[in-house]
């Protein structure tokens, strides 16, 4: 756990506002008021972050992270990414973000401390990173799904990491292949899909019409998946919205 000092925010502000201003001439006013408002601005932003219970949480742990392995459990790279999100109701932007995939946890690092803290993933409801947002599903499996498409149908994948261990000689060395379920939420109902054609069948009503997109627009879910799920799914709201 953490130790996070307590800061009085709204005290900070009026004693460093106050400092910055005191004694200036008149005609430096403007100036040191320009200035002690960026000062303040600065400070404040470093108090809440520092203090901001987004880092209360405990350390992260990987669980491979002493062991022989090819590969990471993270989505996309084991670096930290600049991300957003959203924690127990409240907007935190530009935070250094990891997720991963093998356990479906989110990861922040600490500001100053670098310390890797693992977050209650009951208390997120979404965060973005790599141009994706995740969102916290309860079903069909409980946890965060990068949310593709959202209108009257939603299209979501779920992103995750399985565990490949293979013998080298007296090694064992440990892999995780990257894998992803996608799914489309009709009628109240989380459709599986892994073909196009199976797209087809749960948007069957406008079957036809989308069959005729599919060509024009030459979209493949093969060579480019998010963009063909989104698309066919705005279509098919579209249809359905000028009936």
């Amino acid at each position: 756990m953490i130790l996070v000092k307590k800061v009085n925010v709204g005290a900070l502000l009026l004693i460093l506002s106050h400092c910055a201003l005191q004694g200036q001439t008149l005609q430096q006013d403007s100036i040191i008021a320009e200035s002690a408002l960026r000062s303040t601005i600065k400070l404040y932003d470093l108090a809440m972050g520092e203090n901001s219970h987004l880092y209360n949480g405990r350390e992260f742990i990987n669980p491979f992270e002493r062991k022989e392995a090819n590969g990471h459990i993270y989505y996309i790279t084991d670096e930290w990414q600049d991300g957003f999100i959203y924690y127990a109701g409240q907007l935190y932007e530009h935070v250094s973000l990891r997720f991963d995939v093998f356990q479906n946890k989110v990861i922040v690092e600490h500001p100053r401390s670098h310390r890797e803290i693992e977050l209650d993933s009951k208390k997120i409801s979404s965060f973005g990173l790599n141009g994706l947002k995740f969102v916290r599903l309860i079903s069909p499996t409980e946890g965060f799904y990068a949310e593709i498409y959202k209108g009257e149908v939603k299209v979501y994948i779920w992103h995750y990491k399985t565990l490949k261990e293979n013998t080298e000689g007296k090694t064992m060395v440990r892999e995780f292949p990257a894998k992803e379920k996608v799914y489309i939420l009709k009628d109240e109902t989380y459709h599986l899909v892994s073909t196009q054609s199976a797209i087809l069948s749960v948007f069957k009503e406008r079957k036809s019409e989308l069959k005729k997109l599919i060509k024009e627009e030459r979209l493949s879910f093969k060579a480019n998946k998010e963009y063909t799920l989104s698309r066919m799914a705005r279509y098919y709201d579209q249809l359905n919205a000028d009936k």
